[in-house]
């Protein structure tokens, strides 16, 4: 059994501040080689800690959950809470009626297709409309549909 050092702790927190950072990351090093952390668990939130030798610990729940889609959708997901953290203020979508997101999502696409068919595209806005597009259809989804 290995006893658990305050070097260890600080590894892990480290850690954890570089994989909350960037959600797509699954492994880190530290500078000489004898610790290693990897992103564990169903909702990717763990931190386990390797010494070369044997496994320190499994250190649970650390961060955010954050089940791991494949790359590209994980990166759109993160543009898609950017989106709704930006329009947070409006409060949630719990008591909209389909027809009202439905429609929010119809403006969306007019104006992703308007800016499709410029000559000069701007890839942010593209982005913006393609985000706000799929949170309208997931708001329909959970306020409407079931999980897969």
């Amino acid at each position: 059994m290995i006893q658990i050092t305050k070097r260890h702790l600080e590894f892990v927190e480290a850690t954890r501040d570089i994989f909350s950072e960037d959600p797509i990351r699954e492994t880190r090093r530290n500078g000489d080689d004898t610790l290693i952390a990897l992103r564990m668990g169903m909702d990717r939130d763990c931190v386990e800690v390797w010494e070369l030798g044997g496994k320190i610990a499994n250190f649970v729940q650390q961060m955010e959950p954050c089940p791991k889609p494949r790359k590209a959708v994980q990166e759109f997901a993160h543009d898609m809470e950017k989106q709704l953290k930006v329009n947070d203020h409006k409060g949630g979508w719990g008591r909209e009626h389909h027809e009202y997101l439905r429609n929010q999502m119809g403006k969306n696409y007019a104006k992703l297709v308007e800016e499709l068919c410029k000559e000069d595209k701007d890839k942010y806005e593209i982005t913006i409309r393609c985000a706000n597009i799929a949170n309208f259809a997931m708001m329909i989804a959970d306020n409407e549909g079931e999980h897969l």
